[in-house]
């Protein structure tokens, strides 16, 4: 291995594969497994990102790299000093000096990959043969990657034939009490087992695996316990684990380690002694049915799916009880939208709901009151719903403390597969597990597409259940009315009909208050009355405060208590402004000036009586030229 130059033009052999710039994380989905020695593959990867890190995947190259952390090294140094074979087989064997000042140290040949067996900040990077596929694979990053710490820099040597003595450095691994893993045929059942199938495949393709120093023992226990709460057993959950999750994780697991997260994760882990939310395996649910059943020879007939058909009384006994995050509202799963015209508050609405199930403070709305993980994508107002909606949230509720509340300042477009794996991966490695997605809002997830055409809207309300499935949570969109807002949600039908929950939320006449009504709910009959919530201000913001009924509508009337909506300071700007100006201009003027939110400054303006002699129609403002104009 002379130099990155050759091994990124493919021209050693080696299989090699990007990581995420300034990361380790593999960029590829399918990890070290789509390592290639293509120089094809490898140019279109570097076309992709000419700043991906890059790593080599040990086992498949035929490598074996032994890992000395900081921490590590005096214990190799130690092992040097007194092992002459292993000091000299190192001294010629090809090295890199990572960011933190450790080692690796390339030999040919196979071994595992291991975690701190041969000693603590002794770990090894490798791949062994069996039935034709190379398992416990493992992957280091090249020279020229760079991380937070720095970068990795190419000591030299040459990577000699792995000697026996090196690889009797490595223990044997303990065993794996499997045989205390109890496995139930009757319990796994063929759907559950394909569907969990799925489900670490896309764990693996999203980067929820196990990574050291990243929260790497949490993610096992909560993916083995992801596992069996669809109705698998802990002894199926390990084999399962164990061939199509942990040769991703960096180092993988050892067979006793995995062993002892599935323990754990059985007996500690939400619904993973009920299989709760697998598809329903009781063979008491078909006790009804016993000698009825029927035997028809179809040699030539290929097997066909069966419906599952059961008395309501004896589905009811094992069908879960619906879960919510705000109890009517919003599911603990599935895919909604809260849709309204312009101006009716649907984005405070929203950051309300958000704030709450972050908080986990049940608020005006009752919502669960354990903290759960809640992204939000803001793609209208980032900034004023971090700066001073948010702020204003926290001081009307008399919250304090630290939340789960995540906010990206983008909605990616629905077609965007890079800024989405980009999301899954972050997600990971922060280690966050959102039960609730907020877009805000759907027409930026459109962009690019048609809003009016059925299939469009198949298509992007199917990649939201994809990511309610893929996370198990609930995704809500922000959506806009059209021009007729009786005739309800924008665009196509079938945003509605695909939707589990959709909220219609109508402003009220007077401006300062606006009406939310269920107008759709898969888990709960839709109720009937309507939830009322006036404008409150807040700081420098409002929030949408609950109430028993809407303001009668009335005539504004009386001054503003604040300068910046008397007739001094909206004469002058409308002067600088050329006489004249449009109601959304004035208002961005001042709001901007001020540090204000909008709708703030709209309420004020709308409410000051003094103002309506410079009011040159419903949406202009202009200071009269001529008499007949007062």
């Amino acid at each position: 291995m002379s130099g990155i130059a050759d091994i990124l033009n493919g021209c050693k052999g080696f299989k090699i594969f990007p990581c995420a710039p300034r990361e380790k994380l593999p960029a590829t989905a399918d990890g070290w497994k789509a390592a290639s020695d293509d120089p094809v593959q490898i140019a279109e990867w570097r076309r992709l990102n000419p700043n991906f890190n890059w790593a080599i995947a040990c086992g498949p190259s035929g490598l074996f790299v032994v890992d000395v952390d900081p921490e590590g090294l005096d214990w190799w140094h130690k092992l040097l000093e007194r092992d002459a074979p292993i000091r000299e087989a190192v001294a010629s064997a090809y090295q890199v000096r990572t960011p933190r000042g450790g080692l690796h140290i390339y030999f040919k040949g196979q071994g595992p990959s291991t975690a701190s067996r041969i000693a603590a900040g002794i770990d090894t990077r490798g791949g062994i043969e069996c039935d034709g596929k190379i398992i416990s694979g493992g992957y280091v990053l090249l020279p020229g990657s760079r991380t937070s710490a720095g970068a990795y820099t190419e000591i030299g040597g040459s990577i000699n034939p792995l000697p026996e003595f090196m690889r009797a450095l490595v223990p044997e691994r303990k065993k794996a009490d499997t045989l205390g893993l109890a496995k139930n045929p009757d319990q796994d059942q063929p759907r559950n087992v394909a569907w969990v199938i799925d489900l670490l495949k896309g764990y693996v393709q999203s980067g929820r695996v196990s990574i050291e120093g990243k929260g790497g023992d949490n993610t096992a226990f909560q993916v083995a316990a992801s596992v069996m709460d669809k109705g698998i057993s802990p002894g199926l959950c390990f084999d399962l684990l164990r061939e199509h999750w942990n040769p991703h994780c960096s180092p993988p697991w050892e067979d006793w380690e995995l062993e002892t997260k599935v323990r754990n994760a059985s007996v500690h882990g939400e619904d993973t002694s009920t299989g709760a939310k697998g598809f329903q395996s009781n063979v008491d649910a078909f006790a009804a049915f016993a000698g009825q059943e029927h035997s028809i020879e179809t040699a030539d007939k290929p097997t066909r799916r069966r419906l599952m058909v059961m008395g309501i009384d004896t589905y009811a006994k094992t069908a879960p009880m619906p879960e919510w995050l705000v109890p009517g509202i919003i599911p603990a799963r599935g895919i909604g939208m809260i849709y309204g015209a312009s101006g009716s508050y649907k984005s405070f609405i929203s950051l309300d709901l958000a704030s709450c199930i972050a908080h986990g403070h049940a608020g005006q709305w009752g919502a669960t009151t354990v903290a759960q993980d809640v992204i939000y994508f803001a793609g209208e107002g980032p900034d004023a719903t971090a700066k001073m909606r948010r702020a204003a949230w926290l001081e009307w509720q008399g919250v304090e403390g630290q939340d789960q509340l995540t906010i990206i300042n983008q909605v990616p477009f629905y077609h965007d597969k890079e800024l989405w794996d980009d999301f899954k991966i972050q997600m990971a490695e922060l280690n966050k597990r959102p039960k609730l997605i907020v877009i805000d809002t759907l027409a930026r997830l459109l962009t690019g597409m048609d809003e009016n055409s059925a299939k469009d809207a198949t298509m992007v309300t199917t990649f939201m259940e994809d990511m309610a499935r893929f996370y198990e949570c609930f995704v809500l969109s922000v959506h806009h009315t059209g021009k007729d807002e009786s005739k309800g949600a924008r665009g196509s039908s079938a945003f509605y009909a695909n939707m589990d929950m959709a909220l219609h939320a109508k402003k009220h006449s007077s401006g300062t208050a606006t009406e939310i009504k269920v107008k759709k709910q898969k888990d709960a009959d839709v109720r009937d009355d309507s939830l009322y919530l006036k404008v409150k201000e807040v700081s420098k913001s409002i929030v949408l405060e609950r109430v028993d009924s809407l303001p009668e509508t009335s005539k504004p009337n009386g001054k503003s208590r604040y300068t910046w909506a008397g007739i001094e300071e909206v004469t002058q700007l409308l002067s600088g402004l050329g006489g004249k100006a449009s109601m959304s201009i004035v208002v961005a003027e001042i709001a901007g000036t001020h540090g204000l939110e909008k709708d703030v400054v709209r309420k004020q303006l709308n409410n000051n009586s003094e103002l309506s002699w410079l009011r040159a129609g419903a949406n202009d403002w202009a200071i009269p030229q001529r008499e007949y104009d007062l």
